[in-house]
């Protein structure tokens, strides 16, 4: 944003000096060129009215000796030339008119008129001036003079003039720059400051504030907003987590009491009411684990972004051994493949409670005598943890729908669940900057795969 504040500032300037300068510049050589013409004008009207005696047949020497000083003077060619447009008296040997345009000018003068002057201040090629005054008496036209002045002077003062003016324009914008740099981290220093002060609230800092007593009216404003937003924010996210532990331990403790009453009553209902009985019992605890998910689930959606190293091989070790018991009472094998040391970045505990929503839902659907696969490889920079069973798998709509709260697949109301473990995996796998997605697996049954950044690059795309 710096360079673009100063690329702007400084094209503005450079704008404004050529708006300034370029008229300057023209102004000066405009009055340069036209001081050589008035100049020269004079000088040939004054050789003009010399001119008339010679003419008329008088003695030529005294203005021949006025032509030759002149010429030595300011290195000018001067010309006498007569009615029939004859050369009669000139200040060096070969000094002609030899351009057409100069032809033209002389041709004007003869025949009375004066000749307008020639412009070209801008004179690149240095292309010498040509003034012709005609030699008038009374209304008769006797000839003209004329004089040839080289300009190769009029375009070195003009090129001195205009690196002057270029070294002005220069030095101006070096100048711009001196002031412009100061200034322009006096306007964006408060931006970065609220840009990493979001970053930090963003990373989990919520102490972080951007500062709001520096910089420009706007942008204190601006960090004052920030600052409110971030209050906001985090007032909420106190809130949201007070809530989470008062729900905790207000709720769990009445469900509980009231599953042990339940139980207590069985003993005391009749044959008739046994089965309501064990029914409340089993709702009760059914709604103890929707309660508990609910609250892992607000646990997983407010936890800190913060990531750390994890070895996803050691942990689905520990975790398919934890499993084991459970898988061997539904007769299903859970096997992990071995291999070097694989490791991503997560946050603590995330790769661990989704592997264990994951094993959880593959021991559900695997038929007795199934095997479920966990294992883990380098995907280019990312690490991927597949979880394989043999079940009955899903359709690619249900796939789709897998990670909503609350759903259940096809043949789930056979067995226990609230639809909440999958939207608690991915919640976890996404605040780890990672990603997960079912796909199916061959020959039959579902591949749920865990894709996380390995250890030194950034968030999974």
């Amino acid at each position: 944003m710096r360079r673009i504040l100063l690329l702007s500032y400084l094209t503005l300037m450079v704008l404004l000096v050529l708006a300034l300068e370029g008229p300057l510049i023209y102004s000066s050589a405009m009055n340069e060129f036209h001081h050589l013409n008035t100049a020269r004008q004079t000088d040939a009207a004054r050789f003009a009215a010399q001119a008339v005696p010679v003419l008329r047949g008088g003695d030529s020497a005294e203005l021949a000796r006025e032509f030759r000083a002149y010429d030595r003077k300011f290195d000018v060619a001067v010309m006498l030339v007569n009615a029939r447009g004859e050369v009669v008296l000139r200040s060096r040997p070969g000094a002609a008119v030899t351009d057409g345009e100069w032809r033209e000018h002389l041709d004007q003068a003869l025949a009375g008129q004066r000749p307008d002057s020639q412009d070209y201040p801008f004179n690149v090629s240095a292309i010498p001036l040509f003034v012709v005054q005609p030699v008038q008496e009374g209304d008769t036209t006797l000839g003209a003079v004329a004089t040839i002045s080289p300009t190769t002077q009029l375009r070195a003062t003009m090129v001195g003039q205009l690196s002057i003016f270029a070294a002005v324009g220069v030095l101006g914008l070096l100048a711009a720059v001196a002031i412009a740099l100061p200034f322009t981290r006096w306007v964006l220093r408060p931006v970065g400051a609220a840009s990493a002060a979001a970053r930090e609230i963003a990373e989990g800092n919520l102490d972080a504030r951007a500062p709001a007593d520096s910089g420009p009216s706007e942008i204190r404003g601006l960090s004052t907003s920030v600052n409110r937003m971030a209050d906001r924010l985090v007032t909420l996210l106190r809130a949201q987590r007070a809530f989470v532990a008062d729900a905790s331990h207000q709720l769990r403790n009445p469900l509980t009491s009231l599953r042990l009453r339940v139980e207590t009553l069985e003993s005391m209902v009749t044959d008739g009411g046994a089965d309501h009985a064990q029914a409340a019992v089993a709702e009760a605890e059914r709604l103890s684990r929707i309660l508990d998910e609910l609250l892992a689930l607000a646990r997983a959606e407010g936890a800190n972004d913060q990531v750390e190293p994890v070895d996803v091989r050691s942990v689905a070790r520990l975790r398919a051994k934890a499993w084991r018991p459970r898988a061997d009472e539904r007769d299903v094998r859970i096997d992990v493949e071995s291999g070097p040391t694989l490791t991503a970045l997560a946050t603590p505990g995330a790769v661990d409670q989704a592997l264990d929503v994951l094993l959880d839902n593959a021991i559900d659907v695997s038929p007795p005598g199934g095997r479920i696969t966990v294992r883990a490889a380098e995907d280019g920079q990312d690490i991927e943890l597949h979880v394989t069973d043999e079940g009955p798998g899903l359709s690619e709509e249900d796939r789709v729908r897998a990670f909503d709260r609350f759903w259940r697949g096809p043949g789930s109301d056979r067995r226990d669940g609230s639809g909440l473990g999958l939207a608690i995996a991915h919640t976890l796998i996404t605040v780890s900057a990672g990603r997960i997605r079912l796909e199916p697996a061959q020959p039959h049954g579902l591949d749920a795969v865990i894709t996380l950044p390995a250890n030194g690059r950034g968030p999974v795309r």
